[in-house]
């Protein structure tokens, strides 16, 4: 599925390799992911620790995502790329509104140092039961814009700022 979980990538040609990641850049730039494919497993089978609670997987042209869901409702959405380039925001926005709703809010964590795990590079989203008490807008004071409302339009080469 993925270049850190699946050794099958690194199986094949050197020329191969270069082509699926040119490929990825491309649908990457165009924004054309193309459709989820999702696939359900039983717990326990793809991992250890915390990781086994992992059982679903989303896959389309760019990303892969793991999914857990916690006791609590919240849902740990564990996200990768074969090129394991870091996601820009928009990316991880999309990857949030896709995959959990445009209304759920997710947030990333920066962990203690004592909890850090950095043996993949994956990029974690923690889509949260509930709203967070506070937010970029006053929501007891202002009226609700539509999320188009809230964008700018930027270039590819304008970066992940937010």
């Amino acid at each position: 599925m993925v270049a850190s979980m699946t050794p099958d990538f690194f199986n094949v040609g050197r020329s191969t390799r270069r082509v699926l990641l040119k490929e990825e850049a491309k649908h990457r730039r165009s924004g054309s992911w193309g459709p989820w494919e999702t696939v359900h497993f039983p717990f326990g089978t793809i991992g250890f620790s915390w990781t086994a609670g992992f059982t679903t997987a989303h896959k389309n042209k760019v990303f892969a995502v793991l999914e857990r869901r916690l006791d609590s409702g919240v849902r740990h959405l564990a996200v990768t790329s074969l090129s394991e380039i870091r996601p820009t925001w928009r990316e991880m926005q999309r990857i949030k509104d896709e995959l959990a709703g445009p209304d759920k809010t997710a947030v990333e964590v920066y962990p203690p140092a004592t909890e850090v795990i950095d043996a993949a590079n994956m990029f974690h989203l923690w889509v949260l039961p509930d709203a967070l008490p506070f937010s970029l807008h006053d929501r007891a004071a202002t009226t609700p814009r539509a999320p188009s409302e809230n964008m700018r339009t930027t270039t590819s080469q304008e970066g992940n700022r937010s």
